[in-house]
């Protein structure tokens, strides 16, 4: 596929069908993520997937904790959409408003899916050790990124969530996770439920002119 063609097919698949990955896919996908570059090629990324047994445990957990009402505890610090600057709150609050009002009809879906973590047949859990900075935590996306575009030249769908890293001390007990790593964000991987109303929505994009500045 072209590379551009890949990157505008790339869009959050919110609900995936019953459909497997295999595991010779989610190995190529992984590969080709391993070429992300890295601040003096430190690579300090971890990849744990769930898959079968291990993430059904993982989604009867979290459907239940999320049933009782029990408050999610990220490993990398969260930040509220009223704290952040006027950029992102902007933003967030264009994609909350467009999201309910496509969904009017349907207003519980969203919730539903991210409680069931949107079904996803697969989950590459991306770790970086607790002893890490910031620079890290941009490694950590750019190969987050890179993954999904590489699963996307292969017919994959994803999903970037934090849903899928609410409960860390419980993924780190289920996947038998070292203390030493942190979980950063899940990627759901799966194949395009075509019949869910909510895989249609796309988010809006910043014009060049909000955010870029050329100095000559």
């Amino acid at each position: 596929m072209d590379f551009i063609d890949t990157v505008k097919n790339r869009h959050s698949t919110r609900d995936f069908d019953e459909r497997p990955v295999s595991e010779q896919t989610i190995n190529e996908i992984i590969r080709v993520a391993a070429l992300t570059p890295s601040w003096a090629n430190d690579q300090i990324w971890k990849v744990e997937v769930a898959k079968g047994n291990s993430l059904k445990q993982i989604k009867n957990m979290h459907q239940l904790y999320s049933q009782n009402g029990k408050t999610m505890s990220y490993e990398f610090p969260p930040l509220h959409r009223e704290s952040m600057g006027t950029q992102g709150r902007s933003n967030v609050s264009t994609w909350s408003n467009d999201l309910y009002k496509y969904l009017k009809d349907e207003p519980s879906t969203m919730q539903n899916k991210s409680n069931n973590l949107f079904n996803a047949p697969a989950i590459a859990y991306l770790l970086m050790p607790k002893k890490s900075s910031l620079w890290s935590a941009y490694n950590l996306g750019a190969f987050g990124q890179t993954l999904m575009l590489a699963a996307s030249n292969l017919g994959v769908s994803s999903m970037p969530a934090a849903e899928f890293v609410g409960y860390p001390q419980q993924l780190h007990k289920i996947l038998n996770v070292s203390d030493e790593y942190q979980f950063g964000m899940g990627i759901g991987l799966g194949y395009l439920n075509e019949k869910s109303k909510i895989n249609s929505f796309r988010s809006k994009r910043m014009n060049l002119n909000q955010f870029l500045t050329i100095h000559d």
